[in-house]
């Protein structure tokens, strides 16, 4: 063979593969793109049961032509927390089921037959005519959506033309004894399997990996012997992709990467292992047989089904392994903890039902915020308690995105109007919680800045603050019930509180002043104290902020119960008894 005969094949063999991988990710990237951000919602959805998702995973392939483009989605969606690991597995081992669709789809150029039908149905010869169909959409059609089936059509056409390219240039090959014995070395299992792996993870795409060895099938009688260990190697070479679009994701995006690759080791190796120490006792003949048109799409079938019936009743054993892997930081231990589980996406298409949902999540976020403010007061005598508001603090933070999300999504549906008043009560309220939460945050910055200053704190002070402090906890308290209870009587309650508390308030800020500037030096400290006042009476704005919500709740749902000047007057003065009696700051009541 001449020089210029081997330039031309490897020069059409190089085209041909360029054309394959060219169509296929412009098929694969059309499909894609097509279903928009309705994908994403339907596989958070379908996941929860694990051979749902095994069989979205399957179809989804199938359809795009792409195990690379859905274990990359599933790794996007498990790191933006659309679905959890647990629930990534079904996903992962369909789509390598699902990729196997490919491999069939180019053994039909295999047929051989004279009729024009049996001429017709092979990829080969339809897919010019799918091309300039595809380009007739791309160039005149008016809708994107029909552009985008162009594209996919012309992206399949050019990946068959591109895969009969890629035969005929083999094709003069098979004369080439160096060739041959090339080929028959990969019938050594070990060599085989790595350089399958190797070129795999070079080009990116076991599809394509498959599409070359299938040519090379069709034109040079690859056997069984070579072909088992290429195909294995192909689909542990293909883990590449996924393992590299986690780089720079979550703990959790690296994880869903491991399950591919822990899948696929599991799937492949044992196999191998198996099929190669029977075939030192039983000596299997077929083994020399060529593999001829479906000989490698069968096989590739047969190593995923096997592989799904095994592990996909046993993917507990591979999370667990993803998760050994890369153990759980105390943060995401935290924040998995933090997950409003009630919150169900299933529910978004009864926004009645959905809404119930959030009520319970809004009751649970008010209840974490009480409880951050009232473990923040535990410092004043136990600085150990910073680690456990920090904790609360940031799992209001999550609540409020979570319910936000959730609510956001609710009213994207046609809600019915009359659950617009109550959607709009959980938002003001979500803001109003969550508010409390960051609040608590300042405060808490202010308390170890006082603590860092190494400044003594007078008992008086110390005293003054846990009962200014115990005030607030139970306004804060009292809203967290009111709403619980929706009742539009809290407004004129936490009214009453506020003028006590105020009081109490202005009373407190005094007292730190004066004595501050008694001793010199401690200006700064005063100001600490002073600004932790300010802050716990704008806890009591975002209380008044829950109260109006539920006023206006309750006119809109026709309920409005206020109280009556009778009612107002008897319950100031049970409020103002039970601060002398509860809240009595060393004989406050005569500096009011």
């Amino acid at each position: 063979m001449t020089t210029v005969q081997i330039f031309t094949i490897v020069a059409s063999m190089l085209g041909g593969l360029a054309l394959f991988l060219f169509g296929m990710n412009t098929m694969s990237d059309s499909l894609s793109s097509m279903t928009g951000g309705a994908l994403d919602r339907i596989i958070g959805i379908v996941t929860k049961n694990r051979w749902l998702a095994f069989a979205f995973g399957t179809l989804m392939t199938a359809v795009v032509q792409s195990s690379s483009a859905i274990t990359v989605l599933t790794v996007g969606l498990v790191n933006s927390r659309i679905m959890e690991l647990a629930q990534a597995i079904g996903l992962v081992i369909g789509a390598n089921l699902g990729t196997t669709a490919t491999a069939w789809l180019l053994s039909l150029n295999a047929i051989d037959g004279q009729s024009l039908l049996m001429t017709i149905i092979k990829p080969s010869s339809f897919s010019p005519f799918l091309a300039i169909f595809g380009v007739f959409l791309m160039m005149f059609a008016r809708s994107d959506r029909k552009k985008k089936i162009g594209s996919a059509l012309l992206g399949f056409a050019v990946m068959m033309i591109g895969m009969n390219l890629m035969s005929q240039a083999v094709s003069p090959l098979r004369e080439v004894p160096a060739l041959q014995e090339m080929l028959v070395s990969f019938s050594k299992p070990a060599l085989g399997f790595l350089f399958a792996m190797v070129f795999t993870m070079m080009i990116q795409s076991s599809d394509a990996v498959v599409g070359i060895l299938q040519a090379f099938a069709l034109s040079m009688g690859i056997t069984y012997g070579m072909a088992i260990p290429l195909v294995c190697g192909a689909q542990l070479g293909t883990c590449i992709t996924s393992i590299l679009s986690s780089m720079g994701t979550s703990n959790n995006g690296k994880r869903t990467a491991l399950l591919n690759l822990y899948y696929n080791l599991l799937k492949v190796l044992p196999f191998m292992v198996i099929f190669y120490a029977l075939n030192q006792v039983l000596h299997f003949s077929f083994l020399e047989q060529s593999v001829g048109g479906i000989g490698i799409p069968l096989f590739h079938t047969l190593v995923n089904l096997l592989g799904a019936a095994v592990w996909l009743p046993l993917s507990r054993v591979i999370v667990s392994l993803a998760n050994r892997t890369i153990p759980f930081s105390a943060e995401e231990k935290e924040e998995r903890a933090s997950v409003l589980t009630m919150l169900d996406p299933l529910l978004l298409s009864t926004p009645r039902f959905a809404l119930e949902q959030v009520d319970k999540a809004m009751k649970i976020l008010a209840e974490t915020a009480e409880e951050a403010f009232s473990t923040v007061g535990k410092l004043k005598t136990d600085p150990g308690f910073e680690g456990a508001v920090r904790t609360l603090c940031k799992r209001v933070e999550r609540y409020r995105d979570q319910i936000e999300k959730y609510i956001t999504d609710i009213s994207l549906n046609s809600i019915e109007p009359e659950l617009a008043p109550q959607v709009s009560l959980f938002t003001n309220a979500n803001t109003a919680f969550s508010s409390i939460g960051l609040l608590v945050g300042k405060i808490l910055d202010h308390y170890k800045a006082i603590l860092a200053s190494g400044d003594p704190v007078s008992e008086e002070t110390r005293t003054e603050t846990r009962v200014l402090g115990s005030a607030i906890s139970e306004i804060i308290a009292i809203t967290v019930t009111g709403f619980d209870l929706k009742s539009a009587t809290l407004y004129d309650t936490i009214q009453l509180y506020r003028e006590e508390i105020t009081n109490m308030s202005e009373i407190v800020k005094k007292r730190h002043v004066r004595r501050m500037h008694q001793e010199e030096g401690r200006h700064s400290l005063s100001t600490l104290f002073t600004d932790i006042c300010y802050i716990e009476e704008q806890l009591i704005d975002y209380c008044d902020l829950v109260a109006d919500a539920l006023i206006k709740y309750s006119r809109q749902e026709g309920q409005e119960e206020r109280m009556s000047e009778e009612m107002r007057d008897k319950k100031r003065k049970q409020i103002k008894a039970l601060f002398r009696d509860k809240y009595s700051m060393l004989q406050i009541e005569n500096e009011q």
